[in-house]
This record gives C-alpha cells, sequence and structure tokens, in this order.
C-alpha cells in the first residue's frame, strides 16, 4: 500500500473513531451538566485544567519522540523498534511516577491558593495516581501511530471510552449527597481506572503485535529520544503552567469585574465547558490528520523528499481551509439550534457564535502543528508556545477583570491568532508554502454562506415536528451538502483531486 493511500485511509479511520468518541463524549458531558450543573461543571473543569498541566509534564514529549524515533527507524531500515520502545516506556513510565508523587504532595496547596477550592484536594490526589499510566500510553500511541496500526490504536481507545463513561455512571450513582466535591471524586475515579485500563489494553496489544529483533547497540536511542521529547516537553510544559495560570485567573477575573464566586465558576463552565466543546467537535479531522502527518512527513524528511513534502503540505493546506471554513460557517449560522440541540437551551448559543469565526484560525493552527513537527521544528514549536501562553496570562490578568467575559473572548482570539501567525510564519520559511487564495479561500466563504442562507430559508419555509436535535442534524447536513456541490460546481474541488483521493482507495500502485 503507498504511502499516501495510507494515509488516507487511516485518516479516515482514525477521523471516524475520534467522531465517534467526541460524539460520546460531548453528550456525556451534556449528562453529566444536567447532573451535577454549571458550578459542577465548572469546578471539574477548574481541576481538569491542573490535571492536564500535571499529564503534559507527565507526557515530557514521549508521544512525539516514541513517534518520530520509530518512524524515522521504519524510513531507514532499521529493526529496532522494540528496543526504541524499551526506552520509551522507561523514560515515560520515570517522568510519570514523578510527577504523580509532585501533585499528591502540592493537592492542598494547588487547591487552597490555584482553584480557591478545598473540593478539590481528593480530586488532584486521585488523578494524580493516573499519571505513569498516561505517560505510557502515550509512548504507546506514538508507536501505533507510526507503525500505521491505527486499527489497533483506535480499538484501545473506544473500550477506554466506553469503561469510563460506564465507571463514571456507577461511581456518580454512589454518591449520596448532591454537592460538587462528591460528584469531581466520582469522575476523577472513574478516568484514573479507565487509565490503568487502556493502557493495559495498549500494552498487549504492542506486545503481541511487535516484531521481535536483535537489540543495535550502534544506535544511540537515549540521545535521540531526549534531542526530540526535551524540546517539545520544555514548550508544551511552559505553556501548559501558564494555561493553568491563566485559567485559575479567569474566576478570579470575573469575580473581580462584578460576579460572585458562584457565578464566576458558572460563566467559566459555560464558555470553557459547554461552548467549547461544540467549537472543537469538528475539529476530528483535522487533528486526526495533523497527528498522522507527523510520522508521514518525518519519514520523507530524514529520506530528503523534499518535492514530496511540498506536495503534502499543499494538499494538506487546502483541505484544511475548506473544512475549517465550512464548519465555521454551521456554527455561526446553526448556534442557536446547536445550543437547544446539546443542553436544551440557549445558553452558550452566544458564546457558540462569538468563537465560530475562531474555528478557521483554530484548525488551521493545528494542521501547521503537525507538519513543524514533522519536519523536526520542535525547537521553534517550543518558543511560540512559551510566547503564546506568556502573552495569555499577561491579557487575562490586565483585561478580564476589566472586561469581565468579553475581555476572556477576547484573550481566546487573540492568542489563538498570535500562535498561527507564527507557527506558519515558520512554516513557510522551512518549506513551499503554496496557498490559492480564490480557491482555498474565497470560494469556500462564499459557499458556506450561501449554504446556510439556503437552510435558513429552507428552514422559514418548512416547519418539521421533531426533537431539537434532529432539526438540527437535518439543517447541518442539508447545508454540508450544499456547501459541498458549491466547491465542486465553482471547483474548490476540482476532478484531480477528486480522482487523486478515488486512486487512494482503489489503487493498489498509487505512487503521488
Amino acid at each position: 500500500m503507498s504511502n499516501a493511500r495510507r494515509l488516507l485511509i487511516n485518516t479516515v479511520l482514525l477521523t471516524s473513531t475520534s467522531l465517534i468518541m467526541r460524539t460520546v463524549s460531548v453528550s456525556f458531558n451534556v449528562y453529566l451538566t444536567n447532573i451535577i450543573g454549571a458550578e459542577g461543571i465548572g469546578l471539574f473543569q477548574l481541576v481538569s485544567t491542573v490535571y492536564a498541566m500535571a499529564i503534559t509534564f507527565s507526557v515530557a514529549g514521549i508521544r512525539l519522540a516514541s513517534m518520530r524515533l520509530v518512524a524515522d527507524s521504519l524510513a531507514l531500515g532499521r529493526e529496532n523498534q522494540r528496543q526504541i520502545m524499551r526506552r520509551c516506556l522507561l523514560y515515560a513510565l520515570f517522568c510519570g511516577t514523578a510527577v504523580g508523587l509532585i501533585l499528591t504532595g502540592s493537592a492542598q496547596l494547588i487547591a487552597g491558593e490555584w482553584i480557591e477550592s478545598e473540593n478539590a484536594v481528593s480530586s488532584l490526589k486521585i488523578l494524580s495516581i493516573s499519571l505513569p499510566f498516561v505517560s505510557m500510553s502515550a509512548a504507546l500511541n506514538g508507536y501505533f501511530t507510526s507503525e500505521s496500526k491505527i486499527m489497533r490504536y483506535t480499538s484501545v481507545q473506544l473500550a477506554e471510552q466506553l469503561f469510563k463513561i460506564s465507571a463514571t455512571v456507577f461511581f456518580i450513582k454512589q454518591v449520596s449527597q448532591n454537592n460538587p466535591q462528591d460528584f469531581c471524586s466520582a469522575i476523577v475515579m472513574s478516568i484514573t481506572i479507565a487509565e490503568m485500563f487502556s493502557l493495559s489494553c495498549s500494552y498487549t496489544v504492542y506486545r503481541f503485535t511487535s516484531r521481535k529483533e536483535t537489540e543495535r547497540k550502534n544506535v544511540s536511542v537515549w540521545k535521540n529520544l531526549l534531542r526530540i521529547a526535551l524540546p517539545d516537553a520544555i514548550g508544551s510544559e511552559m505553556r501548559s503552567v501558564l494555561t493553568t495560570v491563566e485559567h485559575m485567573l479567569i474566576p478570579k477575573g470575573l469575580k473581580k469585574a462584578g460576579g460572585s464566586v458562584s457565578n464566576a465558576i458558572e460563566t467559566y463552565g459555560i464558555v470553557h465547558g459547554m461552548s467549547l466543546p461544540i467549537i472543537l467537535y469538528p475539529s476530528v479531522l483535522i487533528s486526526s490528520l495533523s497527528g498522522l502527518l507527523v510520522p508521514e512527513i518525518s519519514s520523507h524528511y530524514i529520506s530528503g523528499q523534499h518535492k514530496r513534502i511540498c506536495y503534502i503540505i499543499k494538499r494538506v493546506l487546502h483541505i484544511a481551509l475548506i473544512f475549517s471554513i465550512g464548519a465555521a460557517g454551521v456554527m455561526f449560522f446553526n448556534a442557536e439550534q446547536l445550543s437547544f440541540a446539546f443542553y436544551n437551551s440557549n445558553q452558550c448559543s452566544f458564546y457558540i457564535k462569538i468563537l465560530a469565526p475562531l474555528i478557521i484560525v483554530m484548525y488551521m493552527d493545528t494542521s501547521v502543528d503537525g507538519m513543524l513537527k514533522g519536519l523536526d521544528q520542535q525547537m521553534s514549536y517550543m518558543k511560540y508556545n512559551i510566547i503564546d501562553a506568556g502573552s495569555c496570562v499577561v491579557m487575562v490578568y490586565f483585561l478580564v477583570p476589566i472586561m469581565g467575559v468579553k475581555g476572556y473572548i477576547l484573550v481566546i482570539y487573540l492568542s489563538e491568532l498570535i500562535n498561527f501567525v507564527l507557527s506558519f510564519r515558520r512554516l513557510s520559511v522551512v518549506s513551499d508554502v503554496e496557498i490559492n487564495l480564490m480557491r482555498s479561500i474565497v470560494i469556500p466563504l462564499f459557499s458556506i454562506t450561501s449554504a446556510c442562507l439556503c437552510g435558513d430559508f429552507a428552514g422559514k419555509i418548512f416547519t418539521f415536528n421533531l426533537s431539537h436535535k434532529s432539526e438540527a442534524l437535518i439543517f447541518i447536513l442539508l447545508e454540508v451538502a450544499v456547501y459541498i456541490s458549491f466547491l465542486r460546481i465553482f471547483r474548490a474541488i476540482d476532478k484531480e483531486e477528486t480522482q487523486w483521493v478515488k486512486r487512494m482507495f482503489l489503487t493498489k500502485n498509487f505512487t503521488k
């Protein structure tokens, strides 16, 4: 199977699985919101922010390192994948255990000084147990991606998601008192157990499917591992720390802007815990493609195939722009329907509409980041993460107390724009970036606007006695169909690209 065909098939497979998982996750988030309320979701989001920072420190760049090392090994014809993975797993175990111990010891301090809620102490201690398992799973994640064993990886991910949901429902039913602390503890307990289950499954699959080989003593695995992992780890960790500080400052800033502690956490929960998950829902395609691009571009990079890299970048940027512009239009014109479909109220429709245009920048930034990682640009990626996160903290500190939630929205916009501009500029320096303004931007913008206006017009003419979910789904599918038709009519998706996709699926000897 050719590289291009394998990339597309793996992208479709990973996207389909991610879409299922995202659907289940968002639906389950709605269930949790109905059970514990916006304030409870706000507290859980604050705990999750600290947990996300701890995960970043635990993973310490190991997913990128294992992905790159295995991909480069395959490109050079070496058979030392198990040697690489032994080092990666050992590195992951050390980092995850160390960070877990630190989080356990500092849980009281973090809950009191950062989150300003003693209710978070037990949740943080429970989550600390999961960190070694999360880190080692990340290493195996990189291995499966580079080896193109996406079916096995996605099967483990689906099993973990189902296990976590079942465990969450079970533990929530054991809560006797209706308070945020008990509910939060129940949720994080299920997360911890699910991470243990996930690692057990991943490692079992790895042991039964990986090839045995003789250890190559002349290969400097540790040196290359640290060369790739440390810059990615430093950048991600610095950004994670600053992002955590930023999210801790947001409720405080909202409180200074004139709200109570409860209202501040509730507003934060509506924006960050309810609106953003919907905004990010369609990003599964871009995220899947971005993750698969790392080993794909890395193998071409180490083999010196510059023309092939430029070809991939051109195609991916075009696809990412068409997809992100379409997603932004659908979100903007259907904000109220989506809010009712997910939450049976228009509580977050305003924020969905406000954040919708930012989808284009967010999704494009995700694509560009994947390309940069494959092009051995982790040092630049590290710098941009630090600059982005540092500027966010400063903006949150000064803008949110003055402007309230408007200041928070402004910070999100400026943050994403800064990161994207820096990353895209770097990509244009290290490779040939080519974007057709008319085909990739103007026509998609016109097409999605026309498609959504057609959907709105159809909604005024026809009335359906359907649920909010069914009605939203029908109109969105209609708009997507019209959008794709307009793209074909105006040749934003031309015959060559259609045949290129068909050859990937249907032709065994496809080479371009």
